[in-house]
């Protein structure tokens, strides 16, 4: 049956041309959904990359001894007296007797007492003071500001003054319990700072300093000599150890125990086994398909991922060689032998016990194992290249390929929606004209009709075919 219009049209053509439209667009449509597959493996993709960053930023922490290694320092029963930073790059193991005899101290003094620690009652004059160096500074005080509190505002207001101003309360004299601190801001005999001159004029109370404390350094025992240091944060007190002395203990040795670090050296071989079994697990997942596997957005038997796995677990299950001192022959170690083996399932297992236990008994060996020149890790990021490569590896050229795909697919949406958008152009434009004509036939229709005698009309509506 062909299509009806009334006389305007009555919508009718916008119907039809809308329906015409639908049909023809129905390429673009499986294009769309060809897009959305795409994506979806672009993100899988994506996901699956990640994961290969990850394993290749824990393997960066196994490449080489000196980021394979941690060590750990302690200190007993003197963790009250000291504190102990480590850098692993320079420090050795070791034990080593500390004694601290006395902790390095700064320069002070302290005002007599007044009653009111805000009223101005000083006058006004200078405060002067010289420095370690030789030089002199000096901070001047007007009348409002002549208050304990005005003049230590004062003091603490200028950045480059080597001494820093406090109020405090003491109250073992009730009348005049208010008084001024100034401490010298660095430590040591060397830091040494003459007490400051005070020279006010207009008063209503006296200002003077009524004691001080002189500079001192610190002084230490190690394994029993004796040695003093400028301040109480020693750096490198041995090579890569930096010790912070907090109390005096004269006559109280402690030791210091710098050893290898075997939790934290298993916490990072475990990232790495987590890591692996990320990139495994997820090739595991997409050959894991049923009947109801939606195939076209997955990575199902795909070469790729299948290439990954089997490199992947033949390296994990290589022998890697250790070479002893003076030996020619290296002697081989697989990883099952400290603890890193495949379950059932496919997956890594870290039985941390076993690796721990090893570990403490072969350290040398272990770390040969996997930083060695043959080692895992050397050898393993040497197969990651071939991957993770930036614009050459597999990852970037597949990526890249997807890209293509999805920016190909764009294109020829927009070429075929605007080729769709001109085809509605030109129908609608041809239901309009055909709207026209048939609108000027019903007019010529009526006119005759209301023109002619009775009789006539019905003849010439027979020639109009009505």
């Amino acid at each position: 049956m062909g299509l009806r219009f009334d006389p305007m049209g009555g919508g009718q053509f916008k119907q039809a041309v809308q329906q015409i439209i639908e049909a023809e667009s129905q390429p673009i449509k499986q294009l769309q959904a060809r897009k959305a597959q795409e994506d979806t493996r672009l993100k899988l993709f994506q996901e699956f990359k990640t994961k290969f960053q990850g394993l290749d930023k824990a393997l960066g922490e196994l490449s080489s001894f000196r980021s394979f290694r941690e060590l750990k320092a302690d200190l007993g029963d003197g963790s009250a007296l000291a504190s102990v930073t480590i850098d692993k790059d320079k420090a050795s193991p070791g034990n080593y007797q500390v004694e601290i005899n006395q902790l390095a101290a700064r320069s002070s003094s302290i005002s007599n007492g007044h009653a009111s620690p805000d009223t101005p009652s000083m006058g006004q004059g200078f405060i002067t003071l010289e420095t370690p160096d030789g030089d002199s500074r000096e901070v001047y005080v007007d009348e409002k500001n002549s208050s304990l509190r005005g003049i230590a505002n004062q003091i603490n207001n200028q950045a480059d003054f080597p001494v820093r101003a406090s109020v405090v309360q003491d109250v073992s004299d009730k009348d005049k319990s208010w008084k001024l601190i100034l401490t010298a801001k660095n430590e040591g005999a060397a830091n040494q700072i003459s007490f400051p001159e005070f020279y006010f004029l207009d008063g209503d109370e006296d200002f003077y300093m009524d004691d001080n404390h002189e500079a001192q350094n610190a002084k230490i025992k190690v394994d029993g000599f004796e040695i003093e240091a400028p301040n109480n944060g020693i750096q490198d007190f041995l090579p890569g150890v930096n010790l912070n002395l907090k109390q005096a203990k004269d006559g109280q040795p402690i030791t210091l125990s710098i050893t290898e670090d075997f939790q934290k050296i298993s916490g990072k071989v475990k990232n790495f086994v987590d890591k692996a079994n990320e990139i495994l697990g997820f090739i595991t997942k997409q050959n894991s398909v049923d009947d109801k596997s939606d195939t076209r957005t997955s990575f199902a038997g795909d070469t790729g991922l299948q290439n990954v796995e089997f490199r992947l677990r033949n390296l994990l299950q290589e022998g890697f060689p250790v070479y002893a001192e003076g030996k020619d022959d290296p002697k081989v170690y697989v990883l099952s032998d400290f603890g890193i083996e495949f379950d059932k399932s496919g997956q890594l297992n870290f039985k941390e016990d076993k690796f721990q236990k090893f570990m403490e008994k072969n350290f040398e060996s272990l770390s040969q194992v996997f930083t060695g020149d043959q080692g895992l890790a050397t050898q393993m990021k040497v197969m990651l290249s071939g991957y993770t490569t930036p614009g050459v590896g597999m990852l970037a050229q597949r990526e890249q390929s997807m890209r293509n795909r999805i920016k190909q697919i764009d294109t020829d949406i927009d070429n075929k929606s605007r080729m769709l958008d001109r085809r509605q152009q030109t129908l609608t434009e041809q239901f309009s004209r055909l709207e026209a004509s048939l609108s000027a036939m019903q007019k010529q229709q009526q006119y005759l009709s209301s023109a002619l005698p009775s009789g006539g009309g019905g003849g010439l509506m027979s020639l109009l075919g009505g």
